[in-house]
């Protein structure tokens, strides 16, 4: 493998950790040491050059984690609640939530700009 075909390669595995971060773009590159720019050429440049390579996170199903439930230690609780994080944001359900709602916000939450 060339230098070219390696760094491509590398660009690749660092696109599929920016989607799957959650991050905005400014935020994951911060904190992995390139630029905005950097990144936006390689979404590009991969995407023109083999569009199967990554996936499109418009079409890529919703991928769930299994969801273990802690309470505090002392705490008794008549409204349970669940903490969602998706990406930066919150978003807290309580009982008697609207599962339309829930969708709408989910996908307005992953939908990219």
């Amino acid at each position: 493998m060339n230098a070219r075909e390696q760094r491509r390669q590398d660009w690749q595995a660092r696109i599929a950790a920016y989607r799957a971060s959650g991050l905005t773009m400014k935020a994951w590159c911060n904190a992995n040491q390139c630029s905005v720019e950097q990144l936006k050429y390689w979404l590009y440049n991969i995407k023109r050059g083999s569009p199967q390579t990554t996936p499109d996170p418009k079409t890529s199903p919703v991928q769930f984690v299994p969801l273990a439930t802690v309470d505090p230690p002392g705490s008794v609780s008549s409204n349970p609640s669940l903490i969602l994080h998706i990406g930066e944001f919150r978003v807290e359900l309580h009982s008697g939530f609207d599962p339309k709602l829930l969708r709408e916000v989910i996908h307005v939450l992953t939908t990219s700009c």
